[in-house]
């Protein structure tokens, strides 16, 4: 039988309720070691932009909006990390970069061409890397020591491809940057671009409330994962990407963050802790502290993984 029109809202409520309940006990789980101290640094992925947009945007408009809440917030060192190929595609993009950097933003290597090094061989994404080089060199000075991130957080599905990227950007002076702290992001974005069509406000309200609560589940979830393999608090890092949603959500996410006790950092600070000279593979798309209880087969504290189902049905 088909629901009525009222039925599919309520259970639309009912499962956000059920939601919502079970990240509040997950974050009542952890103990007040957990909470230590927390340093963060803030990174962006995929300037100058990827995904879609909702309309009246821009990729322009997205990295303006990013700019003024990292300033609102006094963030240091931020970096975004690139993908030449999408300036090389669309010249126009290049604004994009340009106002990044003229903001005193940062940028990283990102490849060229956001290859997946688990699809392509390690020669094969080494010159894409390499390609990108001289096209950030346009917009970013030569610096003794530079930044790279893995598209997908793939590390190669090979410990010898593993092995031969990690030579080769070492051999360039990159250092890579991991990730501890990050919430999905093409549904939260996918929805949100779905309710601006629509104009709903109420809708868009609740995808913000719901967002928030589950980046602090998230955040309250590595910090007990640190302190379970390296019994102190790590220098964290939080992927981003320059999405609308994200642009949208980053001033209230550092709000929320600042609030809950963490000193935001630049990521040349948070890359110098020990931690992350682990020798991990690259597990899949994981998170760094995910790699490494992987590595030590250590059983993780529990999480709700994904993001929540009923961000499909969201102003559908």
């Amino acid at each position: 039988m088909r629901s009525s029109s009222t039925e599919a809202p309520r259970r639309r409520k009912r499962a956000l309720a059920v939601l919502i309940c079970s990240l509040a006990a997950v974050v009542c789980l952890f103990p007040a070691s957990a909470v230590a101290r927390t340093e963060l640094a803030v990174t962006v992925d995929d300037l100058p932009g990827s995904g879609p947009l909702p309309p009246g945007m821009t990729r322009l408009s997205i990295v303006r909006q990013m700019m003024q809440a990292l300033r609102q917030h006094a963030v240091p060192g931020v970096y975004g990390f690139a993908n030449g190929g999408r300036v090389r595609d669309s010249p126009e993009l290049e604004e994009v970069l340009r106002t990044w950097r003229k903001g005193g933003f940062l940028l990283g290597n990102h490849t060229l061409s956001h290859l997946d090094l688990d699809r392509v061989t390690a020669d094969e994404f080494v010159a894409d890397v390499e390609r990108n080089e001289a096209l950030l060199a346009r917009w970013s000075p030569p610096r003794p020591e530079r930044y790279f991130r893995y598209p997908y957080l793939h590390q190669g599905n090979s410990l010898d491809k593993q092995s031969a990227v990690r030579r080769w950007l070492a051999s360039r002076g990159y250092r890579v940057a991991h990730v501890t702290v990050y919430v999905e992001h093409w549904e939260w974005n996918g929805a949100y671009i779905r309710c601006v069509a629509r104009n709903d406000r109420p809708a868009i309200a609740r995808l913000r409330d719901k967002f928030l609560e589950v980046s602090k589940v998230r955040l309250a979830w590595a910090r007990e994962l640190s302190a379970q393999l390296f019994k102190r608090q790590v220098k964290h890092i939080l992927l981003l990407h320059a999405e609308p949603f994200d642009a949208l959500m980053l001033a209230d996410l550092l709000r929320a963050y600042r609030a809950d006790g963490v000193t935001l950092i630049g990521l040349e600070s948070a890359v110098q802790d020990p931690a992350y000279v682990t020798d991990v593979a690259g597990a899949g798309d994981a998170t760094f502290l995910l790699q490494v209880a992987e590595a030590r087969r250590v059983v993780i504290p529990p999480l709700v993984a994904g993001a929540p189902p009923e961000l499909d049905h969201i102003c559908r």
